[in-house]
């Protein structure tokens, strides 16, 4: 017997999607959420009187999954404005021109046209050109200083790894989807009016399924008629299937009976997303801008608009010993490097790898090994469905990926389900 047809594991987009598909389809659904919210690694706060997106911020035009969930909801979606300037910080010199000094202009143009090619390539599946480690690849490229703390500081925008471990693949693959390194804004396109956290707060409200927060997977044990799921608090569950939504840097701590597939297992926190992103609120930025280059913790920021003379600047780095997200000293440091007459009001961040419900950030493959993080390693397994950004087949890494994976879970536990009532 079972105490439901399906638990879902992850009350991120992934999980959600799934839960309220299966609902919809009459099936009666536990969520177990390790967390004491719903959202997963999106997350948003008060900051002041604005709202600070800690998890992911935007969507793309393309991510129609992401525009039909907030028509379905109800909520509002922000176009963000055009961008009015750019600064850099590269080779130690605050530049609000070129990113490079004059005379190295045709080597910045080179540049540009190699990363061009060699995106194509990536898109196109050469493997060799994208695993390379991203330090690697702008090495490869045989970069002044300045370029190389230029190309490094984008790399930040797309690659949530120390370029050492990241592999290139991601960001190069982004470049060519985006039309070149200038088209990757098109990533800040839109966002939710109301904030990440407020979309899954509505898909929640939308589902019929059960939610269980604070409820940790600690193992998962499979036989030929169901799923038992055994929570931190020694709690058991039963059910017909289960769909696993967390993140794929979670799985090593949860014992599986019978053990994954070696493929899965071996694939189990090789996710190397390890990004800062910090939220300040202050004066004296100039609105609409991006930063970028490579700073003390920060390497890409971004400069919303200005309300009652403050502005909210989003700032991303990655892990650094030397930075303390959490300290105000480091904060300002950061900051002021690119907007030098600035004062921090405040700030608001979260440690996503250290948070045991992600032990990371947005999917990167490690450096060398794109093949850990191919979604066919994270087929079903049994009565194991996976979902979740981090295993998408397409748009892995954004909340479109989740979305997108998380309906297909419910498919293929549908079919599961019958299967198992016509036994």
């Amino acid at each position: 017997m079972h105490d439901r047809d399906v638990i879902v594991a992850g009350a991120g987009l992934a999980g959600l999607r799934a839960a309220r598909d299966l609902t919809d389809g009459g099936r009666a659904v536990t969520v177990l959420e390790a967390r004491d919210r719903i959202g997963g690694r999106g997350y948003t706060v008060p900051l002041g009187d604005r709202m600070a997106e800690l998890g992911g911020s935007w969507f793309t035009p393309e991510h129609d999954h992401v525009r039909e969930e907030l028509d379905r909801a109800g909520l509002a979606v922000r176009d963000y404005p055009p961008l009015r300037g750019a600064r850099w910080l590269t080779a130690g010199e605050l530049r609000l021109g070129l990113p490079v000094p004059w005379d190295e202009l045709a080597a910045l143009e080179g540049a540009l046209a190699r990363v061009r090619d060699d995106a194509a390539r990536a898109a196109a599946g050469d493997g060799e050109v994208g695993a390379q480690s991203a330090a690697d690849y702008v090495e490869s490229l045989r970069p002044s200083d300045a370029l190389r703390d230029f190309l490094l500081g984008w790399w930040q925008l797309m690659g949530g790894a120390p370029p050492e471990r990241g592999a290139a693949s991601d960001a190069l693959v982004s470049v060519h989807e985006h039309g070149g390194l200038s088209g990757l804004v098109t990533c800040l396109a839109h966002g939710p009016a109301a904030g990440w956290s407020a979309l899954a707060a509505a898909m929640a409200a939308g589902s019929d399924a059960e939610l269980l927060l604070g409820s940790r997977l600690s193992g998962v044990e499979q036989d030929a008629d169901g799923v038992t799921c055994m929570l931190a608090d020694g709690t058991t569950l039963r059910a017909a299937a289960l769909v696993l939504a967390v993140p794929i840097n979670c799985l090593p701590a949860i014992e599986f009976t019978p053990a994954l597939p070696p493929a899965t297992a071996e694939a189990a926190g090789a996710n190397v997303g390890a990004a800062v992103k910090v939220v300040m609120l202050a004066r004296g930025v100039e609105p609409q801008g991006l930063a970028v280059g490579i700073g003390p913790g920060l390497n890409w920021l971004y400069a919303d608009d200005e309300r009652d003379g403050t502005v909210l600047v989003t700032g991303f780095g990655w892990q650094d010993e030397r930075f303390d997200q959490h300290a105000r000293a480091h904060v300002e440091r950061a900051l002021r490097a690119f907007h030098p007459g600035a004062e921090l009001i405040d700030w608001a961040t979260h440690d996503w790898i250290g948070d045991p419900a992600s032990f990371g950030t947005w999917l990167t493959a490690p450096a060398g090994r794109l093949d850990l993080v191919d979604p066919e390693r994270f087929r079903p397994a049994g009565r194991i469905v996976f979902a979740g950004s981090d295993v998408a087949a397409e748009q892995a890494g954004w909340f479109e990926g989740a979305l997108r994976s998380g309906a297909a879970a419910a498919r293929t536990v549908h079919e599961l389900v019958d299967a198992s009532h016509r036994r």
